[in-house]
């Protein structure tokens, strides 16, 4: 493994299992790519039972971009209950997949000059510290998610009993703090897996070299200035924090059921229809989904839904259902009544900061450019080092390990 002088910087990215990680780390990718001019593999965890995820990781071949692997799926029925946390599950499955990740870069031709991880690959940053590699987290959320993350293991020390039952919101230093009623999931259970999960996450993440948000400099400038103010959250959080974002899949041509959709979009008047989402990952139970029915329909508004409303109420989750009457009242409240138009005009604006931060000279893309500097510059001391490497900690480790037991890797070039 060594790198040739005068080629191109090579970076390496490790997403999670889930379309909503898989997209992401793409998308980043081709960023890289095609805005850095780097030589960019990406290491996507197989999954057996996904046919979405194949489709995407397929469509991403036909670009030419990037080289994608997909390491072999890890079985972990035996390490965890069938009825476990999404958010244990995947870290899990990620913990596992460290010998296939390892054994991987070791095949490569070249020497990466950085592993990029998502949030639930942070335990994989080891494995980069083997190959003496940088390390970086890229969280595609925002400044406020990656500021309650690392503040969550000095909350665990001080908060006694669990966070709902809080009767005051949790603060986080030079930021706005999180009602009881609006923690993460992982945050609802103290005594679950998947709690014990993310506080390990808000511990590893400081010990990378950088952190890239998928938000850019205006949309949340205080709690950015937060994270970097070492009187505040910058006393935990000690590297470079970079919003390079926002980084979207682009829309793909639509097929006949999405066509008749945008037909009758058109016929619409404009800023008439609410887009209804839940997420990939999200549930509802079914007295909830009527409400949400009820709520829409009460609205009179024009409505698109795929799953499940993203509007938060001002109810504890404790009390139960949301209520079609509170569901109604909110629809309105961005829709038609007198703070829509405040909104509407925010989001405008935020619109047209965000086109502006991706061009040339704007915020993110000054930010990746310094990202790309910084992993240029390690590449070529690589360069000059290369033979250095020869039979190091590295190769040994990888010597003594079984994979025996492991499917092949398979490499697909995009």
């Amino acid at each position: 493994m060594e790198n040739k002088t005068g080629s191109k910087p090579h970076v390496v990215l490790l997403a999670s299992i889930g379309m909503g990680h898989l997209i992401p780390i793409l998308e980043l990718g081709k960023r890289l790519s095609t805005h850095q001019n780097f030589d960019v593999t990406i290491f996507a965890v197989a999954s057996q039972s996904s046919a979405a995820e194949s489709q995407i990781l397929h469509s991403a071949m036909t670009e030419n971009l990037c080289e994608i692997v997909e390491l072999p799926p890890v079985n972990i029925s035996g390490l965890v209950s069938p009825d476990a946390a999404v958010v244990t599950q995947i870290c899990v499955i990620m913990r596992e997949i460290k010998p296939a990740l390892r054994s991987a870069i070791s095949g490569l031709s070249f020497r990466p000059a950085a592993l990029i991880v998502d949030l639930f690959g942070s335990e994989a940053m080891m494995v980069a510290d083997e190959f003496e590699m940088l390390k970086y987290v890229y969280i595609p959320s925002n400044a406020w998610f990656l500021a309650l993350t690392i503040y969550i293991p000095i909350l665990d020390k001080v908060v006694q009993g669990e966070y709902v039952d809080q009767k005051e919101p949790l603060k986080i230093p030079g930021c706005k703090a999180v009602r009881p009623e609006d923690v993460v999931d992982p945050m609802v259970d103290r005594a679950n897996q998947h709690y014990l999960e993310y506080v390990r996450m808000g511990m590893d993440i400081p010990k990378c070299d950088g952190i890239l948000l998928n938000i850019w400099e205006d949309l949340q400038p205080k709690t950015l200035e937060a994270l970097r103010d070492e009187e505040l959250l910058g006393q935990l959080c000690k590297v470079p924090v970079y919003p390079v974002g926002p980084l979207t899949r682009p829309l793909k041509p639509h097929d006949s059921r999405s066509g008749e959709l945008f037909l009758w979009l058109d016929k619409q008047p404009s800023e008439s229809v609410i887009y209804v989402s839940f997420g990939s990952g999200g549930t509802l139970s079914l007295e909830q989904m009527v409400e949400l029915a009820w709520g829409l329909e009460l609205s009179q508004q024009r409505f698109i839904w795929v799953l499940g409303v993203a509007v938060r109420p001002n109810i504890l989750a404790s009390e139960g259902v949301v209520g079609r009457t509170e569901i109604e009242m909110m629809i309105r409240t961005i829709t038609v009544d007198k703070e829509a138009t405040h909104i509407r005009n925010r989001v405008k604006k935020l619109k047209y900061s965000a086109a502006k931060s991706l061009s040339e000279g704007g915020s993110s893309y000054n930010a990746l450019s310094l990202v790309a500097k910084k992993l240029e510059l390690r590449w070529k001391t690589m360069e000059v080092n290369a033979p250095v490497l020869a039979l190091g900690s590295v190769e040994k480790r990888i010597a003594t390990m079984d994979l025996e037991d492991q499917e092949p890797i398979v490499k697909i070039k995009s």
